[in-house]
């Protein structure tokens, strides 16, 4: 079976899922994304990876616990699958190869 391969943006959403799980909703991905690269996204842009990876199979969710601060509404929480997580590992080795293979920057 070949490789799995993601977007720089899908893989920022699926390593941060990974970091936040079990919490792992939309608006918490997003704060975690700007945490670690500086770069604002859009939560309807990350809505639209969440869903397309959860379609793709990398991503599972289930409805969260209802709460008063979100006016009792329930949180979307995001899980990755035994493909998401294969998918990262895979973007990973060939980051690292790839890397490997250059001389000098």
């Amino acid at each position: 079976m070949g490789h799995t391969f993601i977007t720089e943006l899908e893989e920022l959403v699926l390593l941060s899922t990974a970091i936040l799980y079990p919490n792992a909703y939309a608006y918490g991905i997003a704060t975690e994304i700007k945490d670690q690269t500086g770069k604002s996204l859009s939560l309807a842009s990350v809505h639209t990876v969440l869903y397309r990876l959860e379609n793709s199979g990398l991503l599972n969710s289930e409805l969260g616990g209802k709460s008063e601060k979100r006016g009792g509404r329930s949180k979307r929480l995001f899980s990755l699958t035994q493909n998401g997580k294969k998918a990262v590992e895979e973007m990973q080795d060939v980051r690292q190869a790839m890397w490997a293979k250059i001389q000098s920057v």
